[in-house]
Parts: structure tokens; sequence; C-alpha cells
């Protein structure tokens, strides 16, 4: 962790939202090569279409997800097209998207799929079909085909599901098994040994200051009032993570994130009556890492219903600076500058998820508890609650809008709250993500969002001194956005 502190220099009322030249500069290039290593990646992630062609010829993905077809000959679809070109997909999931893709089973000369029993091809329009059992031969839902519908019986009675006809199947199928939400959770949780890694970059900025739910410019808060020693100006935070998912069995799923943050904070500052300077504190390293698990308590054999449970926990990587200020005692580095909370944190709440046919709602009741680390001082708890819809057109893309909202409880120094600090903030962000390449045995997605506030409440508190009494408040407003490369694979089970 590094900072650095420019000397005061004059600001007038005509100098709203203006940075230091010098630093300013220095953090805009950070910026752009930030987003240079992020094309990069995507660049590198392109070449990759290359291997994947290459490929190709040797050994045959799925066209929808990208998974090997030799790891799923039991569950394997087999399609001919119109001209006589021969697809496969990896299993009865996939088939039914791409001829809902095509526009139905006449854009094929053929459509076939492999008997559970017999491992013999069968035309799928005639084959009957087990739904939600507790096979999960491929993706997900779980369509396992039989060519004989007493053999389809036998295995429902014994493992679960619900039997059902081509027409069903089709008529009941989406694009995509799951969406991925941005800022809350899915309750839904893929299939055993479902792996993804992640790269991304994040920003947030905040440039107004909030008293209660009104907002206020911040050179003309401090100009309007003689006694006011400082203000907060501008918070900008830029975040690298390293993210990945796997899921160890059907019903579990663990993440984690691994984050690297640059943060940037310019405070206004009135030495004495008339005399504004403005100084910066910047900070970089790496963040608390996250760790979680989603656990299915249950689901609809449609696969379109789910309920999970959340539990998580941080772990105390990142730094907290726990320098004093000599004359009052505090903790000197703003808690928004703090790269981790000195401590391990936890989490726990309940996931919804629901489907209506290409539309994903997603849904999220958390609560995140942060002990006092061993500085005596305690981020406030925060709980919490979000949702998100999404709507699938086909199985490469996803748009969606979702809102989180919040409420946290001022943050404690040994023992006593800080007025300044929590509060209510309600956000809301536009979302997207698009499946662009299969490779290795997998599909490639570029993710990214944007949103910002759209209801603050934030703490403040009143304060006195020689000068008479001020105000000491948060930074609000401002925006966030996110953009990631996200690669996903799924081991074959061993049926």
């Amino acid at each position: 962790m590094s900072g650095t502190r420019l000397p005061e220099k004059p600001v007038s009322m005509n100098m709203k939202n203006v940075l230091q030249p010098s630093y300013t500069k220095e953090f805009f290039m950070k910026t752009v090569n930030k987003i240079a290593f992020m094309l990069v990646i995507l660049q590198l992630t392109l070449m990759l279409d290359v291997v994947s062609a290459e490929e190709t010829h040797k050994r045959e993905s799925c066209r929808v997800c990208g998974m090997y077809i030799d790891r799923y000959q039991k569950s394997a679809a087999e399609l001919v097209l119109k001209d006589g070109t021969m697809e496969h997909t990896c299993g009865v999931a996939c088939m039914l998207r791409e001829v809902e893709d095509a526009g139905g089973l006449s854009a094929f000369k053929s459509v076939k799929v492999h008997d559970w029993v017999s491992g013999e091809l069968v035309d799928a329009q005639t084959a009957t079909y087990v739904l939600g059992s507790e096979v999960i031969p491929d993706m997900v839902p779980n369509y396992i085909a039989f060519a004989k519908r007493e053999e389809a019986e036998a295995f429902a009675a014994k493992q679960g599901g619900e039997v059902i006809d081509f027409n069903i199947a089709y008529d009941d199928v989406s694009p995509v098994g799951t969406t991925a939400p941005f800022r809350i959770r899915t309750a839904v949780t893929p299939g055993k040994g479902n792996f993804s890694a992640g790269m991304v970059y994040g920003y947030t900025e905040k440039d107004d200051l909030k008293i209660g739910s009104n907002g206020v410019d911040p050179n003309s808060f401090i100009h309007g009032n003689v006694a006011q020693p400082r203000a907060p100006k501008e918070m900008q935070v830029q975040q690298q993570a390293l993210t990945l998912n796997y899921s160890p069995t059907d019903n579990l799923a663990l993440f984690m994130n691994v984050p690297w943050f640059e943060k940037r904070m310019s405070v206004l500052t009135q030495a004495t009556p008339g005399r504004f300077g403005e100084t910066v504190d910047n900070t970089n390293g790496i963040g608390d890492i996250s760790l979680e698990g989603r656990y299915n308590l249950w689901r609809s054999t449609r696969w379109d219903k789910f309920a999970s449970i959340l539990l998580g926990t941080s772990l105390p990587t990142g730094q907290f600076n726990a320098a004093r200020d000599a004359t009052t005692g505090l903790i000197s580095q703003a808690p928004g500058l703090q790269l981790g909370k000195g401590t391990a944190t936890f989490t726990g709440g309940l996931l919804y998820s629901q489907r209506w046919k290409d539309f994903w709602l997603h849904t999220t009741a958390l609560y995140n508890v942060s002990p006092e680390n061993s500085d005596k001082f305690a981020f406030g708890d925060v709980a919490s609650a979000g949702l998100a819809l999404h709507y699938t057109p086909n199985y490469n893309l996803m748009v969606g809008i979702e809102m989180d909202a919040s409420y946290s409880e001022k943050n404690q120094d040994r023992g006593n709250k800080i007025g300044n600090s929590g509060g209510t903030v309600t956000n809301l962000a536009f979302v997207s993500d698009y499946r662009f390449l299969n490779a290795l045995g997998g599909n490639f997605k570029l993710r990214g969002s944007i949103g910002l506030p759209i209801y603050e409440d934030l703490n403040s508190q009143k304060a006195r001194n020689a000068r008479g009494q001020f105000e000491q408040v948060q930074l609000g407003n401002g925006f966030f956005g996110n953009l990631s490369v996200i690669w996903t694979f799924r081991a074959a089970p061993d049926y």
C-alpha cells in the first residue's frame, strides 16, 4: 500500500470537479492501461478461435456450449441440415436450443438422439424424455432420451423426474439453462464438475456529497461554511479480479474472488477561513479474498424454480491501515481507502430464481457481519436485497436490468459509532453477456454492466471547532461499471 499527499493549492468557487493536472494524467493513464489490459485478454481469447477451428477437425465440440462430443456419447444428439451437413450437440437440451434457434425441425433433414438404454440413435420427435431426474448427463435442464416410453417410466420411478414427449420438451426449453447476475447471486447450481474462470475489470466513481438523501456539490459545500475544515470531493476505485467457480456436486457451487484495488480520494481543505486547498490520497494492493458456497435446497422438476442458501466469508488478505491521527486518536485513513477490513467477515442468506421461457428472475436476501478487528475498528454490518430480470433471445446473448438495495450500520472505532458512515443505497444497473467463442471444451463469454445509485440516504454528523459548527459527510452519486471475460467448462460425469 502506498499513499501520496499533494501540496495544498488554492481552490476557487469556479474550479468545480477540477483535479490536479499531474495526478489526473497519471490516473487517466492507469485507467487506459487497465482497459488496454482487458482488450489484450480479449484479443488473446479471440485468437483461440483459430485453435478452436483446428480442434474441430480433430475433436468435435457442441455448437451450443462448446463441450467435446466424445465425452458425451451416451447423451449426444445428431442434427443433419438440409444440405447434408451433420452437427452434434452434447445432449438433448443443447439439441432443443439449436432446433429452436433454427426455427424448428423443418430446418433439418433429420434430428436424432441417443437412447439412454441401448445407445442407439432414434428420431428425436418420436423419443420419450425424462426431465428433472437425479441424473445430469450433460447440460441443464437434464433431458434424457428413451426409445421406449416404458423404459423412460422405469427410469423416472428410480431416479425421479417427469416423463414428457418431444413437443412438451421443445415448448418448455429455454435458450439458456440459467443466467448469471452481476451484483447479486443466482439460486441455480449447475451440474457436478462445472468450472469457470474469469478476469474482471471494474470501475466505481463517487463525485457528490450526500447529507441524508440530499446531494451537495463539494466545492459549494466547503466554500459555504467558514468552519468546515475539509470535505471529500471525489472517490475513484479501479478493481481487477480473478474469479473462480466450481461445483463439486450437483447441488453445491463454490465461488472465489481474488481482487486487486487501486483507490484514489481527493479532499478539499480549508486551513484558515477563505484559504482553500486540495489533497489526494491513493492506495493500491490486494483486497480481501471472498469465498462463497451456494447449496440448492429445492428445485422444480422442470428446472424453472430454484431455492438455495448462501454462506460466505472474506479472508483478511487486504491491508487495513491502522495508523491513528496524533491529535484525535482516530484511524487516519478513510474507510473507503482501506484495502481490507482487517478481519474475516461472514455472509448468509437466501436465493431464489425462476424462469419463464426466455426470461430469468433472480432474487437475493443477504446479511453480512463484520466483527471488530484487532485495531478495535469494525465496519458496519450490511443487510442487502436484490433482483435481476434477464432476457435471453438466443443461446448466445443475455440482456437485463438489475436492482440492489443495502442498509449499512455505522462503522465503530473503539466501540464508538462513527456518525458519517452507513446508510441506505439503492442501485440500478443494465447488464449483458455474449457467448462469443467455443474453445477448449467450453465457451467464452464477454460480460459487462453499467449502473448508478438511484436513491441514497447516507449518514452525516455535526461537529464544532474554534470557528463554529461544521458537518462531517460522505460521498455518493457517481456511477459504476465492469467488464469481464469468463471461460466455462464442465467435466463429463461418469454415467
